[in-house]
């Protein structure tokens, strides 16, 4: 007697059920701290690049002190 097919119908209908849960609650936060911490490695990035920026500008820009003062 030939054994009658199983369904994988069930199985599927509850993995995928379970799997749209997962997206809507658990990565859907994930997501939004992956974004967060996105945001504060791009505002650090920034305020590091501008206090680079602004040491160099000070280096390359002659001060007020080492200037000659001039007879006029």
């Amino acid at each position: 007697m030939p054994i009658a097919p199983k369904s994988y119908a069930p199985a599927l209908a509850a993995f995928l059920a379970l799997s749209f849960t997962y997206v809507a609650v658990v990565a859907k936060n994930e997501g939004a701290q992956m974004d967060g911490a996105r945001a504060r490695w791009q505002q650090q990035m920034h305020r590091g690049n501008k206090a680079m920026s602004d040491y160099g500008a000070s280096l390359m820009e002659p001060s007020e002190e080492k200037q000659p003062a001039s007879k006029a």
